[in-house]
């Protein structure tokens, strides 16, 4: 589906032809600074092996923002969108975590394949309350640095409204 591809990427800026596919749950560090904020970020791949599922809960709790993936190429990992991995967040996750459903491997699927997709995302993002829907490339480096900073800004916004809600309420009482 491309989403250890999307971090190797993110983090190493690099893309690897021979990426092996994720076993259970691999996590990643990353630091950097955003709007004048130090921020620490534990990126964590969930493979998708049915045999993995019953772990898969446990690293979604306390997850402040999620990025569920689906290949372009490939109309069966988008059933799972809504059949697995929607309801696997929705069930174990704070019920105001962003989620951002990302197309991956742009850069292989035909044009007539991809204007599809994109409507069908689209519908999902409004049909579920998803936070935004977006295209990557990892190996062509397309909108991966976008789309990773998007959700950064969107927990920064986040949190600067929950901090204004708190901050009113108090001055209130």
């Amino acid at each position: 589906m491309g989403k250890t591809s999307l971090l190797h990427r993110y983090i190493h800026n690099e893309f690897k032809e021979d990426m092996k596919m994720t076993i259970g749950c691999q996590f990643h560090n990353q630091q950097l600074e955003r709007q004048n904020k130090h921020i620490s970020m534990v990126m964590w791949d969930l493979g998708g092996q049915e045999r993995f599922r019953f772990i898969q809960p446990q690293y979604v709790k306390g997850a402040a923002g999620a990025f569920v993936l689906f290949d372009l190429s490939d109309h069966s990992t988008f059933e799972c969108v809504e059949t697995e991995w929607l309801p696997l967040i929705r069930e174990n996750a704070s019920p105001t975590i962003p989620i951002v459903l990302v197309g991956t491997k742009v850069d292989i699927v035909k044009e007539e394949t991809f204007q599809a997709m994109q409507s069908e995302a689209q519908a999902l993002v409004e049909k579920c309350n998803l936070s935004a829907f977006t295209t990557v490339s990892s190996k062509w480096n397309v909108n991966v640095s976008e789309t990773i900073l998007y959700m950064v800004d969107f927990l920064i916004w986040q949190s600067y409204q929950s901090e204004q809600a708190s901050g009113s309420t108090e001055n209130v009482a």
